[in-house]
């Protein structure tokens, strides 16, 4: 019967850190997915990514600045989500959500301030 119980702890913590391997490479995929949007829109200006209606009253001349603040939100979304990806590795601790959310929150103020600003 101690055995039994053993073996089961024993898979039940497999099945953990099999869960736990499977977020860091969901969180790590997402981030280095936002990464790579917010640098084609901050430096390459491919303001084509983000949807039309974001840009559509955008003019030339402040596309730049409008890509520049907007692309560096999304960076900063997508970093928020490789620290998170890596504390989930090192530590394997669900207090690194609130890496994410304040990198979130960051993020999208600077996306939302560039519409604001730019998207007159």
């Amino acid at each position: 019967m101690k055995e039994k119980n053993a073996a089961m702890q024993k898979s039940e913590g497999l099945l953990e850190s099999d869960k736990m391997v499977t977020a860091l490479i969901i969180v790590g995929f997402t981030g280095i997915l936002f990464v790579l949007l917010g640098y084609l829109i901050w430096k390459k200006q491919k303001i084509n990514l983000l949807h039309d209606y974001h840009y559509d009253k955008v003019s030339e001349e402040d596309k730049e600045a409008f890509c520049a603040l907007s692309g560096k939100g999304v960076l900063t979304i997508g970093l928020s989500l490789l620290i998170t990806a890596a504390i989930i590795g090192i530590t394997d601790s669900p207090w690194s959500f609130i890496v994410f959310a304040i990198g979130f929150v960051m993020g999208m103020r600077m996306v939302i301030m560039a519409g604001n600003r730019y998207n007159r």
